[in-house]
């Protein structure tokens, strides 16, 4: 399992990817592109969610599921995949991909 850790502001997003295959590509476009919202910045977070996803042929996300017991993170996760590019990723179109993201303010 590969684990990318990447520091914003006070936040720590780490991308596990659980999918053999995905790759350091996939997971670099989810760090660089998902932007961290600014309400979830002041309160103490510390939060996993599961994300189970597919890339279409244009390169865009479809999110299948969000495992999170925070409601907020789950609306953001749905808003936001969406509105990734995964063009210059080596992910397979129409696979589907499972990520761990923990959410953690410092």
């Amino acid at each position: 399992m590969k684990k990318i850790t990447t520091l914003v502001v006070a936040l720590i997003i780490s991308i596990s990817a659980a999918i053999a295959g995905n790759g350091n590509n996939i997971n670099s476009v989810i760090s660089k592109q998902l932007k961290v919202p600014s309400e979830l910045k002041n309160n103490k977070l510390n939060e996993k969610v599961n994300v189970q996803f597919k890339i279409s042929e244009n390169g865009k996300a479809t999110v299948m599921n969000v495992e999170t017991n925070n409601p907020e993170l789950k609306k953001y996760i749905f808003n936001q995949f969406p509105k990734m590019n995964f063009n210059t990723s080596t992910g397979k179109p129409e696979a589907v991909y499972f990520v761990d993201i923990n959410f953690k303010v410092l």
